[in-house]
């Protein structure tokens, strides 16, 4: 629901409602503890990213406004007066013109519809940005699921360590053990230290990267409510389905078409930017040829009107019109290149989501119990006396290399379907669900 939210508000600004969605919004508490729907629905009011999104959208907004303008400029009015010295006399002449500038080759329409086009390019973009802002902080959310989890297999180990080194220490007293296995079990439980501190370290940072996402003060401690749903596999039989569908959805190249669009209008404003304007004025003067008296004995009224314009002699707007034809140039480039990435992050983010789907499901947790009872079996065996040292190290390193793998593999998956949730623009995504009692 929280996605759909983010879409909803994306739909609102391309309706046009971009001032009501740029507004600063109120200050709340983050809820606690934090499901991923709540994170997502938090991300949409304070992501820095999308909030940066808006505020650009809200600036060509102003811009497209003032874009929108029947003529170049406000009207022009002029005063002047100066003083006549005559034999006669001497007396003061007024003139006033008021002149206003028109368009003659459309170039107000022009200058409106590429600002209009930037602005549609900037909401196609901030669509978007909201499908792959949900996809990061989904990711960063499942991160710190998975961080949990790495915290607690790493006190497990560190439990499972610990249990060998009192049962070897015992023995060790009792006069049945030797120092190498003392040592042996010893060595275990610091490497398992590690491993946890290690642990509590990755999940810091991962905390840290969800406060990043969430835009939220460091400092405040979060609480996250969740599980990893991770066991039924995203559907993506339908390679060339999803990839038709993936480039539909995506808004950026939307907006790069938009940008092309925009590019070509500037360029056609730049080439008529040699039709000059056309300014037309009307003025009237008084001309008082001394003690209130014209040359002819009255004095001298005179109204009258004109046009102007420039003369594109000296400055033939060539550098302007190059610079037009560049931009154009590189909208287009940037299309084709978005076009082929996007299908090339889509079949990427296929190609992995498969690999990481197979690692997890082969390093499932069945796989890891049965190294936890490996490790339990050789306790027993140490016990008997049927194995020494090297056993005992065996299994802690078996435990140990299990576990990394499986956690590497959480992450790569994560990692995987999220690139493909980016690459799709929220076509597939995965989840996290609600914590389940005793969980």
């Amino acid at each position: 629901m929280s996605a759909i939210r983010l879409r909803l508000g994306a739909w609102a600004l391309g309706l046009g409602l971009g001032a009501y969605a740029v507004s600063a919004p109120a200050v709340t508490q983050i809820p606690q503890p934090l499901t991923l729907d709540a994170a997502l629905d938090w991300a949409a009011d304070y992501n820095p990213t999308l909030r940066a999104a808006k505020i650009r959208v809200e600036r060509l907004s102003g811009k497209a406004i003032h874009a929108d303008v029947a003529v170049p400029s406000n009207p022009r009015i002029e005063l002047g007066a100066g003083q006549r010295s005559t034999p006669a006399g001497s007396g003061t002449d007024l003139n006033i013109q008021l002149s206003q500038e028109f368009w003659i080759a459309g170039q107000g329409g022009l200058r409106e519809s590429a600002a209009n086009r930037e602005l549609a390019a900037a909401r196609d973009n901030y669509r978007y940005l909201v499908s792959a802002t949900t996809a990061r902080v989904r990711a960063a959310f499942l991160s710190v699921l998975v961080a949990e989890r790495a915290v607690t297999t790493a006190r497990e180990i560190v439990s499972a360590n610990r249990d060998l080194y009192d049962y070897a220490e015992r023995r060790m007293k009792a006069g049945a053990g030797t120092r190498l296995e003392l040592n042996a079990a010893q060595l275990g439980v610091s490497r398992a230290r590690s491993v946890r501190a290690q642990a509590e370290n990755r999940l810091a940072r991962a905390r840290l990267a969800l406060d990043d996402m969430l835009g939220i003060d460091p400092r405040r401690r979060l609480q996250i409510a969740g599980t990893l749903n991770l066991d039924q596999p995203l559907r993506v039989n339908d390679r060339a389905g999803l990839l038709t569908r993936a480039v539909r959805q995506r808004s950026d190249l939307m907006a790069a078409a938009g940008r092309v669009a925009a590019a070509r209008e500037r360029l056609k404003l730049a080439d008529r930017q040699l039709i000059p304007n056309l300014t037309v004025f009307g003025f009237y003067r008084e001309e008082n040829g001394g003690n209130g008296q014209g040359p002819g004995g009255s004095g001298a009224t005179i109204a009258g009107g004109g046009v102007s314009f420039e003369l594109p002699l000296l400055h033939r707007y060539e550098g302007e019109r190059k610079q037009a034809a560049a931009d154009l140039d590189q909208a287009q480039l940037e299309q084709e290149n978005l076009q082929r990435e996007v299908r090339l992050q889509v079949l990427r983010a296929l190609s992995d989501y498969s690999t990481a789907r197979t690692r997890v499901t082969a390093l499932d947790r069945a796989v890891f119990d049965a190294a936890e009872q490996s490790v339990a079996l050789t306790k027993r065996a140490f016990q008997a006396g049927e194995v020494g040292a090297p056993a005992i190290t065996t299994a802690q390193n078996n435990l140990i290399a299990v576990r990394r793998e499986y956690l590497s593999a959480l992450d790569a998956l994560i990692g995987a379907a999220t690139d493909l949730e980016r690459a799709t623009g929220g076509l597939i995504a995965i989840n996290a669900g609600s914590p389940r009692h005793g969980d």
